[in-house]
């Protein structure tokens, strides 16, 4: 019985951790969920975390190229968008310019729009494979506040530098949703949780041993 607790208790912090909701392209079987705590790390500037996982792409072989993502409150957009972590490491990837995407890469273009496009010089993100996790650093102007709404785009080429065969382009609507940092309490309860599972597979091993 007090297994079946602490296996219970564990299962309830995983899912408060792992908590967002993930918006999914149909035709690649590719799905996306983009998070921020939106509260400023400093500044005005916010963390938003995007993963994508391209584990069931349904187009064939090859890489994920191209990233692609906006940021807009009204009429303002990001004064600035940082790279802070990637499959294969930031100088993997290079800021192209603030512009979206299209499917040979960053396409230069949406700037006034907010979209911001980061392309793939040397990570080796093979699709089907993944998933893959992103890390913005967002500045806002002025006092403007990171807003829930944005797009997503993702290419995807055969070829890693797209000089293959387009497997696809990903241009959707995607909602930041809210993450909240763990509460230690919670923190706590998973690890008092996965320590108890550990201590009583141990003992039921000593007892069979026996």
């Amino acid at each position: 019985m007090l297994s079946k607790i602490l296996v219970c208790a564990a299962s309830l912090a995983v899912a408060s951790l792992a908590n967002a909701d993930t918006l999914t392209d149909t035709a690649l079987n590719v799905t996306y969920t983009a998070t921020s705590t939106f509260v400023p790390v400093s500044g005005n500037t916010y963390d938003v975390n995007l993963t994508i996982n391209p584990t069931g792409f349904s187009q064939g072989s090859g890489y994920l190229t191209a990233v692609a993502m906006q940021f807009e409150t009204g009429s303002d957009i990001a004064s600035s968008v940082t790279l802070l972590s990637a499959p294969g490491g930031t100088d993997a990837w290079s800021l192209e310019d603030v512009g979206g995407l299209n499917s040979k890469g960053c396409d230069f273009k949406g700037g006034n729009s907010g979209d911001v496009c980061f392309q793939n010089l040397s990570a080796n993100t093979a699709v089907p494979g993944g998933p893959y996790s992103f890390t913005f650093a967002v500045t806002m102007p002025g006092n403007d506040a990171l807003t829930a709404a944005s797009d997503i785009k993702a290419a995807y080429n055969m070829a890693r530098d797209n000089s293959g065969t387009n497997l696809g382009l990903t241009s959707q609507s995607i909602t930041i949703h809210h993450a909240e940092a763990p509460e230690p309490a919670t923190v706590a309860l998973l690890g008092a949780g996965l320590i108890g599972i550990g201590f009583l597979r141990r003992r039921i091993g000593r007892n069979r041993a026996a």
